[in-house]
């Protein structure tokens, strides 16, 4: 969120403000004591520069070096707000898919020991009962 360096309240689509080129800080259109006129015309602008008060020196008018509307999707957040949330967006669903993959991962490991167990215990039990069959002795009908 982008505040007023003079009011210290947000900057939004209804309080528009105005980026100093020089310093790169946001002054609302009535702090920085610019008329109706003069912001509609700024803002009916393409891309338009402005310096705020500080850094244009107190003698000289503030002259226009940069000027830049929120658009209305983006009424509170900035561009680097939104690179910074996408970012985050990014490592926590890399972190969600490496969680994903090790809870798979141990859950098959689990399935896999259970089938290998009941696989030796039929082994043995067969062989159990292989040998019971030999020692039956067979009688053979002549």
């Amino acid at each position: 969120m982008v505040k007023c360096i003079k009011c210290n309240k947000l900057i939004t689509k209804n309080l528009p403000g105005l980026q100093c080129i020089t310093c790169n800080k946001w002054t609302h259109g009535k702090c920085a004591n610019l008329t109706n006129e003069q912001l509609n015309v700024l803002f009916s602008t393409e891309s338009a520069d402005w310096k705020c008060r500080n850094c244009s020196g107190p003698k000289s008018k503030p002259k226009r070096l940069s000027f830049i509307m929120p658009d209305a999707e983006e009424d509170d957040i900035s561009d680097s707000e939104d690179q910074i949330k996408s970012g985050l967006k990014k490592n926590i669903l890399n972190e969600i898919k490496i969680e994903i993959r090790d809870i798979i991962r141990t859950e098959m490991q689990s399935v896999m020991q259970f089938y290998i167990e009941k696989m030796d215990e039929y082994e043995h039990k067969f062989k159990t009962y292989e040998n019971v069959i030999l020692l039956i002795p067979i009688k053979i009908q002549n």
